[in-house]
């Protein structure tokens, strides 16, 4: 994807109620732009949340005084779920016990809010992390469904574990592959978008390791990148690059999108 173009369907991203219009007027996949949304939501609260937190006393102090847990996470833009797991913090209450059975909790007032805070966070509750791990899994099933449709070997990161490996990629390719003229040797599959913070937190953390290893590998991001990222050899495509899997990906794109 174009930088300008993104940057505008970025900016244009504010909460969940934009996925549904801004997938429309920039004729995207609502799977992109609620997956760009993700990204952005989870960078502002890298930026802000540790000083938020330094103010527990303050916010336990609002919610006391009749503010909701959603109208704070309002006003903060912060995750709902966050905001609870401030209030629980100063009010001495496991985050755990009360994200798991927050029916149990003794505060009739505190149970409701937290059941809402959990049910509109799309991307810090606990259920959306478990989406998160469930397209992580849908995209490596995609992959090892190509792999076998076009007869090519490989050995999964679960089988190299078993192998006392430390770094492995997704998918190792016994004999390497060639993918636009290029070699490559190994997979990695990304259920993200591939922004450039994103692509070179993970070419130091896991890219150039494998590279060390294996040699150039192929990067999917599934829901697309940015044209502007540095390869440094490997070859990097989205979702459009695979073929006789148009149902699975079609489930990909749209698993977890609430519009």
């Amino acid at each position: 994807m174009d930088k300008s173009r993104y940057e505008e369907i970025y900016h244009s991203l504010w909460d969940i109620t934009d996925v549904g219009p801004v997938a429309k007027r920039f004729e995207i996949h609502p799977g992109i732009a609620y997956t760009i949304l993700s990204q952005k939501t989870v960078t502002r609260v890298k930026l802000n949340f540790s000083n938020l937190k330094k103010s527990g006393p303050e916010q336990l102090k609002q919610w006391n005084n009749g503010k909701t847990i959603v109208e704070m996470a309002v006003t903060y833009r912060m995750p709902a779920t966050l905001i609870a797991s401030l209030i629980l913090k100063e009010l001495n209450i496991p985050k755990k016990i009360a994200f798991n059975s927050p029916e149990r909790l003794q505060s009739r007032r505190l149970s409701k809010e937290i059941i809402e805070a959990l049910e509109i966070d799309h991307f810090f509750s606990p259920r959306a992390h478990s989406l998160q791990l469930e397209k992580g899994k849908l995209g490596e099933e995609i992959i090892s469904f190509w792999l076998k449709a076009h007869k090519i070997d490989f050995l999964t990161e679960e089988q190299l574990r078993e192998q006392s490996m430390t770094k492995t990629p997704d998918f190792l390719l016994p004999e390497p592959i060639t993918v636009d003229g290029n070699e490559v040797s190994w997979i990695e599959s990304k259920a993200m978008f591939g922004d450039e913070q994103e692509h070179k937190y993970y070419m130091k953390k896991q890219f150039s390791h494998y590279e060390q290893m294996y040699g150039h590998g192929l990067v999917i991001y599934w829901y697309g990148f940015l044209n502007t990222l540095e390869s440094n050899g490997h070859e990097i495509k989205e979702y459009q690059f695979f073929d006789q899997c148009e149902n699975k990906i079609k489930e990909l794109m749209n698993f977890g999108v609430h519009l």
